[in-house]
């Protein structure tokens, strides 16, 4: 419950389309004057409801029974871990186009990506045509394990050709071999 999630955003979202809102997070001790003042004064327990921290089942539940997870963060989060969990839920996500939202969030498949607080309140009458079986397959597919290792396997293989380059050799296949002993 930080500035830079944006849950003051999420509130002014959901008093727009009078939908209801659930928040699920902590406090950090450098966050509790925002939440006192910005946070809090909105909470009535029925629109606008605060559960605290969620663990893993009950957030899998949150998002599962969810139309969209709003994500109108106000920084650029490298990788918000809640959009895929969000997603292989087969909830679409409603984000701010900061940070890795781009990379993570495919508009019309998985969720849509918005400019303003605005465009998210649009975003949210839009939300209901998006197939729950495609979001959730885009993320499976995107976003699996192997796809990430691949991915990382990719990125490591291009800097070592890069370095290879940088330091006079030719541009060849490159493979990475390991000899790992004590």
């Amino acid at each position: 419950m930080s500035p830079e999630k944006g849950p003051h955003h999420a509130i002014a979202i959901a008093k727009a389309t009078g939908l209801t809102l659930k928040m699920a997070g902590k406090v950090d001790v450098v966050d509790v004057d925002f939440f006192e003042a910005e946070i809090k004064p909105h909470i009535d327990g029925k629109q606008i409801q605060f559960l605290g921290e969620a663990n893993h089942e009950q957030k899998n539940n949150l998002m599962g029974r969810a139309i969209a997870t709003l994500f109108p963060i106000t920084w650029k989060e490298p990788f918000g871990l809640v959009m895929t969990e969000s997603m292989a839920a087969g909830t679409p996500v409603i984000a701010m186009r900061l940070g890795s939202t781009p990379e993570v969030i495919k508009p019309g498949v998985s969720g849509f990506l918005c400019d303003t607080v605005a465009e998210c309140i649009t975003a949210v009458g839009k939300v209901r045509n998006l197939d729950r079986a495609t979001c959730r397959d885009y993320v499976s597919q995107r976003f699996s394990v192997k796809q990430m290792t691949d991915g990382y396997e990719a990125v490591y293989q291009q800097l070592v050709a890069e370095r290879f380059i940088r330091n006079g050799h030719h541009q060849g296949s490159v493979s990475l071999i390991g000899s790992f002993s004590n």
